[in-house]
C-alpha cells in the first residue's frame, strides 16, 4: 500500500537555466555552435527573418519529425549544425558529439584541462573540454583501456544509459521500481542487462517513443535528429517539468529528514512520533509532541535553505507515520468490503493531522454511516465529483 507521506504532486515550476559553455574550436566536418545573443550593426533593422534563419538547416524542412527538437535545442545553444548550413539530422551521433551535447546540458564545461582522463583526448581536440567534462560527472565513461574513443558512434541503448545518467545527476531518485517492470518493448529481450533500466525508465515518462508491439533497436545507432528529440523532452516537456518538482520536493524531503536527524539524533523514531507529507505545494512536518515541535523549530534558524524555508510547515499532530499506516489499512480493507467496486484515489492527513481523509469514486449512503460507527471523525469520505 502506498503510504500518504510519499504521495507527490506534479506541479509545473520553471526549468533550470540552461547555459551553453565556450570549448575548443571544432574542425570543419564537425558541428558548429550558434551564438545564442544576437547583435545587429544597424539598430532600425528587422531581426526577425535572421533570427529565425539561424536556426533553419537545409535538410531540416518545417515537415521534418524532429523539426520542433532540433529548433529548439540549436536556439539554446544545445546541439549545433555545420559550416554548409546543414543538420544531417539522420546521421549517426558520435561519442563526442554526445559529450559536447550533454556538457551543454550541464553548463559546467571546465574552462582548462590540465589533464585529460583518457589517453586518447589531448587538450587541443574539440571536444576535450566537454569530454572532461561529461566524464567528470559520470555521465559518459571511458573504456577498460582508459580510451575514450570519441569518433565511435553511440548506439541506442547507450544514448539511453546516457540520457538517464544525466536525470539522475539532476538530483531524480526512481520512485517506484516496481514500475519500470511493465515497460517491454517487443525486442526487449535484445536490451543489454546493463541498459535496460534506463531505457525502460525513459520509455516510462515518455522521453522515448514506447509501444508494447514497437522495437527499441537497441544495437542500432542513435541519430543526431533522436538525440535532439530524446534531449529536448528530457529538458522542456511537461513530464521533464513534472519531474523538475519532483526532484525538487525529493530534496525537500531529504532536507527534513537530515534536519530531524540533526535535531533528535540517530535513534529518533520519528515513524512513531511525527508525519511528513504534501498539501498544497507545502511539505508538512507534523510531531505527537510540542516538545518536538519546538525543538526542531529552533534547529530550522541554522538552514540557509530558503527554498526549503518558505515551502515547509512544523506543526502538531495527534497522529504519527505509524497511526497512519494502520489507520490506513484498516480503512481500505473497510472500504473494499463495502464497495467492492470502488476504488481509493487518495489519502491524505485532515487538516489538524488528527485523522485521515479518503477520496474515493463510489460511495454509498451505508457506506458513510458504517465508517462513522467504526472510525467517527478518524475518516472522512469524499468523492472526487
Amino acid at each position: 500500500m502506498k503510504r500518504i507521506y510519499t504521495t507527490l504532486l506534479l506541479t509545473a515550476l520553471p526549468l533550470f537555466i540552461l547555459q551553453a559553455n565556450t570549448v575548443n574550436v571544432p574542425p570543419s566536418d564537425t558541428p558548429i555552435s550558434t551564438p545564442k545573443t544576437f547583435t545587429y550593426s544597424q539598430p532600425n533593422s528587422t531581426p526577425t527573418f535572421d533570427r529565425v534563419q539561424k536556426y533553419r538547416f537545409t535538410d531540416v524542412p518545417t515537415t521534418f519529425w524532429a523539426y520542433q527538437s532540433i529548433t529548439r535545442m540549436t536556439k539554446e545553444g544545445l546541439m549545433s549544425g555545420y559550416r554548409n548550413g546543414m543538420f544531417k539530422p539522420n546521421e549517426p551521433l558520435s561519442r563526442e558529439e554526445a559529450a559536447s551535447l550533454f556538457s551543454n546540458m550541464l553548463g559546467d564545461t571546465p574552462s582548462v584541462m590540465l589533464a585529460s582522463s583518457f589517453s586518447d583526448i589531448t587538450s587541443d581536440r574539440w571536444s576535450s573540454l566537454a569530454i572532461e567534462s561529461v566524464a567528470r560527472a559520470n555521465i559518459i565513461s571511458g573504456y577498460g583501456d582508459s580510451t575514450y574513443r570519441p569518433e565511435q558512434y553511440m548506439s541506442r541503448q547507450e544514448f539511453a544509459v546516457v540520457a538517464n545518467k544525466f536525470l539522475h545527476y539532476q538530483g531524480y531518485h526512481t520512485e517506484d521500481p516496481t514500475a519500470l517492470d511493465n515497460i517491454h518493448f517487443s525486442d526487449q529481450k535484445f536490451i543489454a542487462p546493463w541498459a535496460q533500466s534506463s531505457v525502460r525508465e525513459l520509455a516510462l515518462f515518455g522521453f522515448i517513443n514506447y509501444s508494447t508491439t514497437g522495437l527499441f533497436n537497441p544495437e542500432k545507432y542513435v541519430t543526431r535528429a533522436e538525440a535532439a528529440e530524446i534531449t529536448y523532452r528530457l529538458l522542456f516537456s511537461k513530464e521533464a517539468i513534472a519531474i523538475q518538482h519532483t526532484i525538487q520536493q525529493q530534496q525537500m524531503e531529504n532536507t527534513a529528514r537530515a534536519l530531524i536527524k540533526k535535531t533528535f539524533g540517530e535513534n529518533y523514531d520519528f515513524h512513531n512520533r511525527g508525519a511528513m507529507f504534501w498539501r498544497d505545494g507545502k511539505l508538512v512536518i507534523s510531531f505527537t509532541s510540542t516538545s518536538d515541535v519546538k525543538a526542531i523549530t529552533a534547529e530550522t534558524a541554522y538552514i540557509k535553505d530558503k527554498h526549503f524555508l518558505d515551502n515547509h510547515i512544523i506543526t502538531t499532530g495527534t497522529y504519527s507515520l505509524g497511526d497512519f499506516d494502520n489507520l490506513q489499512t484498516d480503512a481500505a480493507y473497510l472500504y473494499r468490503q463495502l464497495e467492492p467496486h470502488g476504488t481509493i484515489l487518495g489519502v491524505t492527513p485532515t487538516p489538524n493531522v488528527d485523522g485521515l481523509i479518503l477520496t474515493v469514486d463510489r460511495l454509498h449512503t451505508t457506506t458513510q454511516t458504517a465508517f462513522a460507527k467504526k472510525f467517527g471523525k478518524k475518516i472522512q469520505l469524499k468523492t472526487n465529483s
